[in-house]
């Protein structure tokens, strides 16, 4: 993939003015989370795919390209953090927001470690999702913006 997405089709993300009408992939196993965070980032302004395993998930990278994803760390067959490392081989400008029942300060790192954005321990505020999303997009943005100057 190369370093710009400029120009791809369907690209609507982090180049765009603002963070907002971004699209996301929500990586969750349990069946209530997964339908809360798919309305709740949708109320945000977003266009959201839901995946409940890796292999959902998988479909959903290779279909089309995402701006960001909320990636449940403990998924069956396959660890978040496994991949955290496969999406970011193929969508590397993808801002990845970790979700985790268990508060793990060594986990934490480890995600950030592996190319993760933050790390959000369930139950998660609406308005601490929403700016944790905002501020992952925002990165991005500037990011992908650096990369096209270089």
């Amino acid at each position: 993939m190369s370093a710009s997405r400029k120009g791809r089709k369907g690209w609507k993300g982090v180049l765009a003015a603002s963070p907002s009408n971004a699209t996301v992939l929500v990586v969750e196993d349990e069946a209530a989370v997964r339908r809360a965070m798919e309305k709740l980032v949708a109320s945000f302004g977003h266009e959201v795919k839901v995946a409940a395993s890796a292999e959902e998930a998988d479909h959903w990278l290779n279909a089309m390209t995402f701006d960001a994803m909320i990636l449940d760390i403990q998924l069956p067959r396959m660890s978040g953090v496994e991949f955290l490392d496969w999406a970011l081989e193929r969508q590397p400008e993808l801002a990845v927001l970790m979700l985790t029942g268990l508060d793990e300060p060594e986990m934490a790192v480890r995600c950030i470690e592996h190319g993760a954005r933050t790390y959000l321990v369930k139950p998660v505020e609406a308005e601490f999702l929403r700016l944790a999303l905002r501020d992952a997009l925002a990165v991005q943005r500037l990011l992908v913006e650096r990369n096209d100057l270089v």
